[in-house]
């Protein structure tokens, strides 16, 4: 008898073993979050949702009443999601994504296509465009190897907004126009499973992986697409709020914000019987016009512009009419009020000019290998000297950089320092960067509004040290992300990134770098 309950014993013991979880930023229930104690910390936390998809999404856990301010983000800034745990079945895939509307729906950010979480921490930039306000941000991982499962843990954050970019280069400019998160092994949502032991076809390749991609484990932007619709949003995640059981649909998302551009937008107060389609219309950055409207009613005109902006409205009826008015930021109505009551043919030409705007640094596209260190971006700091405590405070699961090749990880102090408690927080752990890789110094925006996020004396207010590990970047630094630089007489390129120009070598077939861009070969 006592032999049999030892081996019950030890068949239970596999479920206990640490799988994964996200440490950073803290998810629900987290045992590394110093605000919750031993009553609502979840110390299964490593463990995948439940097969029937019951738990899905974050546990149930997001429907908590919770104490805790979420965590700051501003749009368009870049973060570190650190993982935690000693069984990473092989690596996987894992997805970044957002939800506005307490989960029923989430946008995916960014992708780690193969080789996640192998790696303890990834980059996460909030798209510029995402919208302000409350959002949980989840992590979830599909497994290389073992059980088919599907891992998750979500963190509260709130986002606020800049002023838009001036130009977006991406495919995505909306966050209506981001894919949905990718759902498998849950059988009470939809019938997507994973197949196993099939290397390498077991690593799920996410066949919309939205603005952010990161390829490793063997797999890259060539690896064929796992099949299925496992990122249809429904059925939606369980959406209720404390003692509320049932389910909610997501609300509408927020429009796209207008951009950063001259570019107007014109609405008719028109009946659709009332008017025929544009005989002809066109847009560009500074104009935009359109004739040919058959017109029964008073048109009403609303301009939307974020910039101080002066508008020229001339409108052809019996007579002309000229308006000419400052439009301050927020929206103008100027309504025509000479249109007459029979049918008339009128013609709209609207022209808009900015007032002057503060434009940012123009990115180096010069034809050498070599960078400014004037470029070197403001929230990039020295490398951290001398003793470390200086620079404590430190927010859980962050870096700090000594050197280009060596950093440190903010952690609890397991004795390492006497005279601190065994409670508190410090920078431990020294390691060195892999081959191809550096540490690089790093500003990153913080919540300030607890305790455990105290000011650390070495940065700016509101501002803590969030160092990052990035490739080598020998070509020195830089100031617009994404921006190109043609080296080689334009048959090689380095491109920006997080600061630093990073070598991306040749450029494809047929194609040549000139003045920072890609073009045809002539």
């Amino acid at each position: 008898m006592r032999r049999q309950c030892i081996y019950n014993l030890l068949l239970l013991l596999p479920s206990a073993l640490c799988h994964m979880e996200m440490s950073w930023p803290y998810p629900f229930r987290s045992k590394y979050d110093p605000a919750n104690n031993y009553e609502n910390i979840d110390y299964s936390m490593t463990s995948p949702l439940d097969a029937d998809g019951s738990d899905f999404p974050c546990k149930g856990y997001q429907n908590d009443e919770s104490t805790r301010s979420p965590i700051a983000y501003i749009a368009g800034s870049t973060y570190n999601v650190t993982l935690a745990g000693s069984a990473a079945h092989g690596g996987g895939s894992c997805q970044l994504s957002l939800s506005y509307d307490n989960g029923a729906t989430f946008r995916v950010v960014k992708s780690m296509i193969g080789g996640c979480p192998l790696t303890s921490t990834y980059d996460l930039t909030i798209p510029a465009y995402a919208p302000a306000g409350a959002a949980l941000l989840a992590w979830t991982w599909q497994n290389y190897e073992g059980n088919r499962e599907f891992y998750m843990n979500c963190a509260a954050i709130r986002i606020t907004r800049q002023i838009p970019s001036l130009r977006r280069r991406k495919a995505f400019r909306s966050f209506e126009s981001l894919p949905y998160i990718w759902r498998t092994n849950l059988a009470g949502l939809n019938n997507c499973t994973t197949a196993a032991e099939q290397p390498p076809s077991d690593t799920v390749v996410y066949p919309n992986p939205g603005p952010d991609v990161q390829y490793g484990g063997g797999i890259n932007s060539s690896s064929p697409a796992t099949q299925g619709d496992c990122d249809l949003p429904m059925p939606y995640g369980q959406t209720y709020h404390h003692d509320s059981n049932s389910a909610s649909e997501p609300v509408a998302e927020a429009s796209d914000p207008a951009e950063h551009t001259a570019a107007s937008s014109q609405t008719s107060s028109l009946n659709p019987s009332q008017a025929e389609a544009p005989a002809a219309q066109s847009r560009s950055a500074g104009t935009a016009s359109t004739t040919g409207f058959m017109l029964r009613q008073r048109p009403v005109l609303t301009y939307d512009y974020s910039p101080p902006t002066t508008i020229t409205v001339i409108v052809e009826c019996p007579s002309v009419i000229t308006i000419t008015t400052t439009v301050t930021p927020g929206t103008s109505t100027v309504t025509q009020t000479a249109v007459p009551d029979h049918t008339t043919t009128i013609g709209v030409v609207i022209t808009a000019s900015e007032s002057p705007v503060a434009e940012p640094s123009s990115a180096p596209t010069s034809d050498n290998n070599s960078s400014s260190n004037n470029n070197r971006p403001v929230n990039q700091p020295p490398y951290a000297t001398g003793d470390l405590s200086a620079y404590l405070p430190c927010v859980p699961g962050t870096f700090i950089c000594s050197n280009s090749t060596t950093f440190y990880t903010c952690d609890y102090n397991d004795g390492s320092d006497p005279s601190r408690p065994s409670n508190a927080y410090i920078y431990d752990y020294p390691r060195t960067v892999a081959a191809g890789m550096e540490c690089l110094p790093y500003y990153s925006p913080y919540a300030s509004d607890t305790t455990q996020y105290a000011q650390q004396p070495t940065c700016p207010q509101g501002y803590c040290r969030d160092d990052r590990y990035v490739r080598y970047r020998p070509d020195g630094d830089c100031s617009e992300n994404g921006s190109i630089m043609c080296t080689d007489g334009g048959q090689m390129f380095d491109m920006c990134d997080q600061g630093g120009w990073v070598q991306m070598g040749s450029v494809a077939a047929g194609t040549t770098c000139e003045n920072g861009e890609m073009v045809a070969s002539s």
